[in-house]
């Protein structure tokens, strides 16, 4: 007898297998921040962010620009330096008058009655004069204990002394100290005036300085227009 037996049920089909999603392109991982951006992105992001340099024709430019304004300072201190009669260094003393820096500087000439020298011309032509009578009509002159030019400053201050730019004379140092009064007799004092009248106004006497006194000191007080009209006078 034949058994009959259920129709076979057909071959189920295989579930389609699921593809891959395809790449994204790395910059939209960057953007989302599902994964990190590429590093060579990230470094270029980073290099636009620096400040531009100058061009290298600019630096040029700007260096050649400074050096021709260093020449050109350089050359108008140099004809300062060089010009006839005029300022060779930067400072003056408290008559305004230039200093001399330098012992040696030809501008300096000798006078019999002081250790040191002073200032050429007419300066050299009045004090001179004014040491020359002191001589004779004041008391002598000791030449080791009397001074002219000396480059420094006022006896306890900063300001440069008018022997800085040899423009005055100390006469008799150790016989009249600063701060001393009354170190001449009133004869003597008689004669310094006298003096001083003939050399007016070039000159001026530190025994007449109100806070203190310094009766071995006499400096010019007058510009170079007056020292030069009184120089004339002397020399007649």
């Amino acid at each position: 007898m034949t058994t009959l037996t259920g129709t076979p049920a057909p071959h189920a089909l295989p579930a389609p297998r699921a593809h891959p999603a395809p790449h994204a392109h790395p910059a939209a991982y960057a953007d989302s921040g599902s994964r990190p951006a590429h590093p060579g992105h990230a470094a270029r992001r980073v290099r636009a962010s620096r400040p531009s340099r100058p061009s290298r024709p600019r630096r040029h430019a700007v260096a050649l620009v400074l050096a021709v304004v260093a020449v050109a300072v350089a050359a108008a201190l140099a004809l300062q330096a060089l010009a006839p009669g005029g300022d060779r260094s930067a400072g003056t003393s408290q008559n305004g008058w230039p200093e001399i820096t330098s012992g040696d500087d030809p501008r300096l000439v000798r006078l019999p009655w002081v250790t040191g020298r002073v200032l050429g011309g007419d300066v050299a032509t009045v004090l001179g004069y004014v040491a020359e009578r002191f001589d004779a009509e004041v008391e002598p002159v000791d030449p080791d204990a009397s001074w002219g030019w000396a480059h420094r400053p006022v006896r306890g201050g900063t300001t440069l002394s008018n022997h800085a730019s040899a423009t005055a004379i100390d006469l008799n140092a150790p016989l009249h100290p600063l701060g001393v009064r009354g170190t001449f007799t009133d004869e003597q004092v008689a004669a310094i005036r006298a003096i001083l009248a003939d050399v007016a106004p070039a000159v001026a006497w530190g025994g007449d300085y109100a806070d203190r006194p310094d009766e071995m000191h006499l400096e010019i007080v007058g510009d170079p227009d007056v020292v030069a009209e009184v120089a004339a006078r002397l020399r007649g």
